[in-house]
């Protein structure tokens, strides 16, 4: 009576060789290498995208707020803004543009989230949480104007006794010269931009690498080059 013999066992039956091991480390090593820097460059897009959507309400607001005051821009503001805001803080854009937002504005020290980037959030806490420069050198032909009004010109309850106009914020119209689309309001900040008086303890370099988002007067958002000169 024949009996079929047991089968030889393979040498390669279920377990990997030491070689094969190998092989699939450094494949998975490859791998991870051209990965990550992909998915960082995917954050960071996302980043610069928050960011914009995050200006551009603002945008909105600082429209708005126009719209109820007969033209004006709010004002008058500090060169530097924060996110943070409250009722008795004059040269805050937060505090003014509070109702705009959706912001609750009493006493309380508040955050504005809509303020914050997520970029400049992943590198805190700094010394100085200031984000935004607003531009306060607009070039009209022959003259300069500050169009938010100058808020260092406040005293600690909101009033001045400088009758200039260099406290008092401008209307949009005044501006049209200047190009709306082309005549930036408001930028991430950074201790690289350039202008003069940056505080210090602040992001140390502009946090969406070699652009800063920027708002325009007509309230659209386009990166603006690092290196751009920022001064009429």
């Amino acid at each position: 009576m024949n009996s079929t013999p047991d089968p030889v066992p393979s040498k390669h039956s279920g377990a990997f060789t030491l070689i094969e091991l190998i092989v699939v480390i450094v494949v998975i090593a490859i791998v991870a290498v051209i990965a990550l820097p992909v998915s960082g460059m995917v954050l960071n897009s996302g980043y610069r995208t928050k960011c914009a959507s995050n200006l551009r309400q603002v945008g909105t607001a600082i429209a708005s707020y126009s719209a109820d005051h007969d033209g004006y821009l709010p004002g008058p503001l500090w060169r530097f803004q924060s996110c943070w805001y409250h009722d008795g803080d004059y040269g805050a854009l937060g505090t003014l543009l509070a109702p705009y937002l959706g912001l609750t504005l009493d006493s309380e020290i508040r955050r504005a989230d809509v303020m914050v980037c997520p970029a400049w959030q992943k590198g805190a806490p700094y010394a100085e949480e200031v984000l935004f420069v607003a531009n306060m050198d607009v070039s009209l032909g022959s003259t300069t104007v500050n169009p938010w009004g100058d808020g260092d010109l406040l005293d600690a309850e909101g009033e001045t006794n400088d009758n200039s106009n260099a406290v008092h914020a401008k209307k949009i119209v005044s501006l049209t010269d200047a190009g709306l689309s082309r005549t930036w309001a408001l930028q991430d900040l950074d201790s690289l931009t350039p202008l003069p008086n940056v505080p210090k303890g602040i992001a140390t370099k502009p946090v969406h690498g070699d652009t800063r988002n920027t708002l325009y007067f007509d309230f659209h958002v386009e990166p603006m080059r690092v290196g751009t000169n920022l001064t009429p």
